[in-house]
C-alpha cells in the first residue's frame, strides 16, 4: 500500500486518535490492541485507559491482539477515501471487511471502532469540503393533533394535522411519529397527513407477545388502523423498515392506495448480519448511535443530524432488535408485480445500505414504477431534508392529480 500503514503513517495516526476529544471520550474505558491486516501485512495499535494510544507498530504485536480488522487493501483505501466506515465495511453483502479475534469486544465498544476508523480518514489530508446544507423546513402552521385509538386490541398513538387527501407515513426502525414532525407541518395546508407510531414504539402500547418481528405483522396491523379510521385510497409514505412495508402493503391490496412512496426502502434487504442483531438486543443505543450517524448525508445541517440520532435512541433495544429482525428478513421480491398503484420511491444517495441498485431492481419489478434521488441526504430525508423530501413527495402527488 502507499500511504497506509507505514511506519510513519501509523505514527501519525497515533498522534491524530490521540488529539481526538470525541473518541477520547467514547473510549474513555475501552482497552485493546487493534491489528488492521491487509494485502501482505499487519500493523497494530494499543489503546489503554482513557482512550489513550500508547504504541503504534508494524507487524503483528508481540503479545498479541485483541480485535482483528481484516480487508483487501482496496477495502482500506476506499476507506480512507471516505468512500465506506466501519459499519458498511463490515455488513453482509456491502463491504469486505472482517472482524476477528474478540468481535463482542468490538461490537459492545462499536462507536470506539466506528471512530477509530472515522479518524484514519484524517490522517496526512486535508479536511474534506462540505457542501451547502439543505434548506430549512417550511411549515403551513397547521395544529398538529395527537390522538388514541385501538387497533388489535392496542391502545395506538397517531398524529394529523390539515385536511383534504389523506397521506398516511409510517416509521422506520427504532422510530416513531417524531419522524414525520416536518411533512405533518408542510405537507398540511394542502393534505390530512396523519403518522402513527408502530406498536410498541413512542406512545403506542407493547403488543401481549412483544413487538413485532416480522413486516407482514406491521402491515397488517397498519390495514387495520386505516381500516379504523374509515381512509379509502390514501396515499402511503414509509421509511426504511417502512418503506418496504408500504410495498408490501401495495401488494397485499392492488388498487387499495392512491400512491405508494417507499423512501429508503426495497423488496429485498438483507443486510443486517444475525451477529450484529445479537449485539443490537444488548446494546442497541450504542450500535444504533453511530450506525445513524454512519448513515446521514453529508448536506445535513448538525442539529437535524443530531435530532437522527436521538430520535433512533428514544426505543428500548428489544424493539430496535425486533424491528431490524423484519427488516433483515425481508423478501418480497415475488410481489412486486401485483402493485398497480402509482410508485415514486425516495432515496438519498449518502445512503449506503439501501443502494441505487437495489432501489432500482425493486422499481423494474413494479409497473410504471419512478425513482426519485434527494443529493447528499442519508437513510433519515424528511429528518435531514425535509423541504426537498417533502417538495417530491408533493410534485408527484400532483403528477398523478392526487
Amino acid at each position: 500500500m502507499t500511504k497506509l500503514f507505514t511506519a510513519e503513517w501509523m505514527s501519525a495516526y497515533k498522534d491524530e486518535l490521540n488529539k481526538d476529544e470525541r473518541f477520547k471520550t467514547v473510549a474513555k474505558l475501552f482497552e485493546a490492541r487493534i491489528q488492521f491486516n491487509f494485502d501482505g501485512g499487519a500493523a497494530c495499535l494499543d489503546i489503554r485507559s482513557g482512550g489513550k494510544v500508547v504504541d503504534s507498530t508494524i507487524g503483528e504485536h508481540l503479545l498479541g491482539s485483541d480485535i482483528i480488522l481484516e480487508a483487501p487493501s482496496k477495502e482500506w483505501e476506499n476507506l480512507y477515501a471516505n468512500g465506506t466506515d466501519f459499519y458498511k465495511a463490515t455488513s453482509p453483502g456491502l463491504g469486505d471487511m472482517k472482524v476477528k479475534g474478540d468481535a463482542v469486544l468490538a461490537f459492545r465498544n462499536i462507536m470506539s471502532m466506528w471512530l477509530l476508523l472515522e479518524v484514519m480518514k484524517r490522517v496526512g489530508q486535508p479536511a474534506p469540503k462540505r457542501p451547502a446544507a439543505s434548506p430549512d423546513p417550511t411549515t403551513s402552521g397547521k395544529e398538529i393533533v395527537g390522538r388514541y385509538i385501538t387497533v388489535q386490541g392496542i391502545r395506538t398513538y397517531y398524529e394529523e394535522a390539515g385536511e383534504g387527501p389523506v397521506i398516511v407515513a409510517m416509521h422506520a426502525a427504532s422510530q416513531d411519529t417524531m419522524m414525520y414532525r416536518h411533512v405533518l407541518a408542510g405537507l398540511s395546508d394542502e393534505y390530512r397527513v396523519i403518522s402513527i407510531d408502530a406498536p410498541g414504539h413512542g406512545k403506542s402500547m407493547l403488543p401481549k407477545d412483544g413487538a413485532f418481528t416480522s413486516l407482514t405483522k406491521h402491515a397488517e396491523f397498519n390495514e387495520a388502523f386505516m381500516d379504523a379510521l374509515g381512509l379509502k385510497r390514501p396515499a402511503i409514505i414509509g421509511c426504511s423498515m417502512a418503506g418496504n412495508q408500504v410495498l408490501e402493503l401495495g401488494a397485499r391490496r392492488p388498487g387499495g392506495y392512491s400512491a405508494i412512496i417507499p423512501c429508503e426502502g426495497a423488496d429485498y434487504t438483507p443486510t443486517v448480519s444475525e451477529f450484529s442483531l445479537d449485539i443490537i438486543g444488548v446494546d442497541g443505543q450504542m450500535l444504533l448511535e453511530g450506525w445513524s450517524q454512519s448513515l446521514t448525508g453529508n448536506r445535513t445541517p448538525p442539529d437535524r443530524a443530531a435530532e437522527v440520532v436521538w430520535q433512533i435512541l428514544r426505543n428500548a433495544p428489544t424493539v430496535m432488535k425486533n424491528d431490524l429482525v423484519g427488516y433483515a428478513g425481508f423478501d418480497k421480491r415475488d410481489e412486486m408485480h401485483k402493485i398497480t398503484d402509482p410508485v415514486m420511491m425516495i432515496r438519498g444517495d449518502g445512503d449506503w445500505l439501501v443502494s441505487q441498485e437495489a432501489t432500482e431492481a425493486t422499481a423494474a419489478r413494479i409497473k410504471g414504477a419512478k425513482v426519485h434521488v434527494l443529493e447528499g441526504v442519508g437513510h433519515y430525508p424528511m429528518i435531514e431534508n425535509p423541504k426537498e423530501f417533502n417538495d417530491a413527495v408533493r410534485g408527484f402527488l400532483h403528477s398523478i392529480n392526487y
